[in-house]
């Protein structure tokens, strides 16, 4: 999938995120109870529809996250920098600048 066609998802799905999260929330009103007792409302949270808005959330990050990706990766997959390995550091097998002895460590 191209970084155009991902960008598109992520929009789509938090369009729809959107909307499942605004119809997680049911508000109901009641008459009084007793005569002469105001009426009042109840509001009742679906848990599945909020958790179905997470999912699409996570699943558009995750979209987004891939396209950026591939914008900084540059054409075939090819890191846009050559990542610096620890032999690079001179850290292999050493800390600071003498090597570690693991003797006797138990």
């Amino acid at each position: 999938m191209g970084s155009a066609a991902e960008i598109a998802s992520a929009v789509v799905l938090s369009i729809l995120a959107v909307w499942c999260w605004t119809s997680a929330r049911v508000t109901s009103d009641f008459g009084p109870v007793a005569p002469g007792a105001p009426s009042y409302q109840g509001t009742e949270y679906s848990g599945s529809w909020i958790a179905g808005a997470a999912a699409l959330v996570t699943v558009a990050g995750l979209l987004v996250i891939d396209a950026v990706r591939r914008r900084v990766a540059g054409p075939a997959g090819h890191p846009a920098e050559p990542s610096t390995s620890p032999e690079d550091l001179s850290l292999a097998d050493r800390v600071g600048s003498r090597p570690v002895d693991h003797r006797g460590a138990e």
